[in-house]
């Protein structure tokens, strides 16, 4: 995992950072969601809304040049 570094939690350095750190922080609230709930619709919900707006949002940063 030579793309990952010790300060990407704070501020993502590249593309793969951000969605990898996307996807944990993605699955943490999924899991508190369905501890909360436990319904399994909700928790999938929860992680598809996640992961899109992770990938979109990594999409738009690497566009405007951020990456």
């Amino acid at each position: 995992m030579s793309w990952l570094n010790w300060n990407d939690l704070l501020a993502p350095s590249n593309p793969y950072a951000a969605v990898f750190f996307g996807i944990i922080l993605t699955l943490i609230v999924a899991c508190s969601i369905w501890y909360e709930t436990k319904q399994k619709r909700i928790l999938f919900i929860a992680i598809v809304t996640g992961g899109l707006t992770t990938v979109i949002g990594v999409g738009l940063l690497t566009m405007i040049g951020f990456y």
